[in-house]
């Protein structure tokens, strides 16, 4: 009995697959290729510091639970109805979108296979003018935005907590001003300073800045020479120790306070 060859025959037969056609596959690109390699987690990608860190603060946030996170309820309607004032248009239907599985089976694009060569920009334009969104789409879209948008609202922690300080001068250094900033952070509290008409101290001596609370503990937060663009830490908070001072100190050994007070001032919340 004679054979009968079963195999598909994978000769040309003259047709254009655009399956095949690699001009918008993204890996023809050397750079797109390696990011694609680096996301998806290959070992010795070469990639330049810059797409390093954006690709890994993209990983970071697609790791983030609250960016899957259900968006609310009412969200669908408010956003339809946005989208209708925008446009001058009746709301769009809202009725539930249809979350099965999409069929992934190949798009058919034999008309693009009949489109004339070096036409892909033409092509595009003519897609983007024939294109609409459609209501689920829009909805989908508006939803992924909004949780995208808390997540990084999360991330952010919101507005930092502040206060500011106005540095009067004593007797010691009459002619001297100065301001303070204080910002909460994670790691404690950053203090900002700026002053003036301080002369400069050096060779073993300095200036010393402390919070106070209202039984009068003293907290250092930070030495300097002179006042410009000064940055100082502390440990405790200005709600609870609500008066800044700046004294003149000397590397002796003593950790007390001089008492020899240049700027006071009392903070308050922003």
């Amino acid at each position: 009995m004679a054979d009968h060859d079963s195999s598909v025959d994978t000769s040309d037969d003259g047709g254009d697959d655009p399956r095949d056609d690699p001009r918008d596959d993204p890996r023809d690109d050397p750079r797109d290729a390696a990011r694609i390699d680096y996301l998806t987690g290959a070992a010795g990608v070469e990639l330049t510091a810059a797409d390093r860190a954006e690709l890994d603060d993209l990983r970071a946030l697609l790791a983030d639970p609250h960016l899957w996170a259900e968006p609310p309820a009412e969200l669908e309607n408010s956003v339809v109805a946005l989208i209708a004032a925008e446009a001058g248009t009746a709301p769009i239907d809202t009725a539930p979108i249809d979350t099965r599985p999409i069929d992934t089976a190949p798009i058919d694009l034999a008309a693009a296979r009949d489109r004339p060569p070096n036409s892909g920009s033409r092509r595009r334009q003519d897609q983007a003018r024939r294109w609409r969104p459609r209501p689920a789409l829009l909805l989908a879209a508006a939803a992924v935005v909004a949780v995208v948008v808390s997540a990084v609202l999360l991330l952010q922690g919101g507005s930092a907590r502040t206060f500011d300080v106005a540095l009067a001068p004593t007797d010691l250094v009459p002619a001297a001003v100065g301001s303070a900033t204080m910002t909460k952070t994670d790691s404690g509290w950053k203090i900002h300073l700026e002053a003036t008409g301080l002369p400069r101290l050096d060779g073993g001596q300095f200036y010393q800045a402390w919070l106070r609370n209202a039984d009068g503990v003293q907290v250092p937060i930070g030495t300097f020479n002179e006042g410009t663009d000064v940055t100082l830490w502390a440990g405790v908070s200005p709600a609870d120790f609500p008066t800044m001072t700046v004294t003149q100190e000397q590397a002796d050994g003593d950790q007390r306070s001089s008492g020899l007070s240049v700027l006071v001032g009392g903070a308050h919340q922003n």
